[in-house]
């Protein structure tokens, strides 16, 4: 049984919900403009090594704050209707149509909310989407906190290992598209690792191991050749 591991932002999609996001949040009247600045202004200090990415993640996860998981469901429901479907890629199209022809399993694992990568991992036919979880307090509502660790590094591993055992399926049998460096350690124990329209420090390891690289809008067929 062969699996298919994608991840979310930057991979199934050409850049990050999040910011994709953020200012039609704001229009919508759901957050307030300063919660949005502040989620991007600590994705600026990020990418310019000022920050990590987890300090970034966890900004992003407290603007889920005050609201119940049905009202975070319907908004995300809508936002993936209206701004995410239109920032698919291309490549990853072609791959789900190439995995599907041939029967095999599909997972989406994220760093992001499990519940902003599921009205596309729906509407895309997978089998499961895996995310970061929240917490939610007595009455609900959502606490902006993360409940475990967040879903990257080792921990996509973890999971990624255990959907695989489920299906009575090893991870060599499997293949995982990410565009992050901090998806390595899965990267390094499927069987067929694919870099989708990569940073500059996956780009540079996939380059060094040989691992196939595709641009986001890769020409017909070329991820075909990747696969091969």
């Amino acid at each position: 049984m062969t699996i298919a591991f994608f991840d979310f932002d930057g991979t199934l999609l050409t850049g990050d919900s999040g910011l994709i996001c953020a200012w039609p949040t704001v229009r919508g009247g759901h957050l307030p403009p300063s919660v949005v600045l502040g989620f991007v202004g600590r994705y600026m200090l990020y990418k310019a090594g000022l920050g990590t990415r987890h300090a970034m993640q966890e900004v992003g996860f407290a603007c889920y704050r005050g609201h119940t998981l049905e009202a975070l469901r319907a908004r995300t429901a809508d936002l993936s209707r209206t701004h995410l479907s239109a920032r698919l890629s291309p490549a990853m199209l072609e791959a789900l149509a190439h995995h599907k022809a041939r029967g095999h399993r599909l997972y989406i694992l994220t760093g992001a909310a499990h519940f902003f990568a599921e009205p596309l991992g729906r509407e895309l036919g997978f089998d499961g989407v895996h995310g970061t979880q929240v917490g939610f307090d007595a009455a609900g509502l959502c606490d902006g906190r993360v409940r475990g660790a967040i879903l990257d590094g080792t921990e996509k591993v973890k999971v990624a290992s255990e959907i695989a055992r489920g299906h009575g399926a090893a991870l060599e049998e499997c293949v995982f598209y990410t565009d992050h460096v901090a998806d390595l350690p899965l990267l390094e124990v499927v069987g067929r690792p694919v870099c989708v329209g990569p940073h500059a420090k996956l780009r540079k390891v996939a380059e060094e191991r040989r691992w196939p690289v595709v641009p986001h809008e890769a020409a017909r067929g070329e991820l075909l050749e990747a696969l091969a």
